[in-house]
């Protein structure tokens, strides 16, 4: 496998990249407290201020046991609604979140699930290209097999 080298001309782009159309955020540990407390909330911060892009989709992934409802209450369990508004905006981004249940870190079946649950929101969008990203609010020792286990399953074909 290559190093990747990054050049002076990758360094300067760094700061101004930009989410792309068709991005899919998967959150390892959905349930957790960093997720409920910091993730979300970050993530809604974005939304309101228009910082990523219309059909975004957010995948909520744990090992918990619960429902869309449950997972959506979690999700607007920490953040602050001062105005009609910030409601509203809210409910949108509630729109594009979605909850899929894993169990044990080092199984394929888990990740084999969160594979089709993935394609299956990036097919209604109909692109070539797809991106995702993979925030872990996980513990850091299983960092290592959860991002074999993503490699191994849940990379795009096509985009980043």
């Amino acid at each position: 496998m290559a190093d990747t080298v990054i050049t002076p001309e990758v360094e300067s782009n760094a700061g101004t990249m930009e989410l792309k159309e068709n991005t899919v955020i998967v959150v390892l540990g959905a349930s957790g407290d960093l997720a409920k407390k910091k993730t979300f909330p970050a993530l809604f911060g974005l939304h309101k201020n228009n910082f990523l892009p219309k059909n975004v989709k957010i995948v909520g992934y744990a090992r918990s046991k619960m429902d869309h409802a449950e997972f959506i209450k979690r999700v607007k369990s920490n953040i602050k609604t001062p105005t009609k508004e910030v409601e509203d905006q809210l409910e949108e981004f509630c729109s594009f979140c979605t909850y899929i249940q894993g169990d044990k870190y080092e199984e394929d079946k888990y990740y084999e699930g969160l594979e089709k649950h993935l394609s299956e929101l990036e097919k209604k969008d109909n692109q070539k290209e797809t991106n995702r990203i993979f925030y872990m609010a996980l513990p850091p020792s299983v960092f290592i097999i959860v991002s074999q286990m993503l490699k191994k399953h849940c990379y795009p074909k096509n985009g980043i």
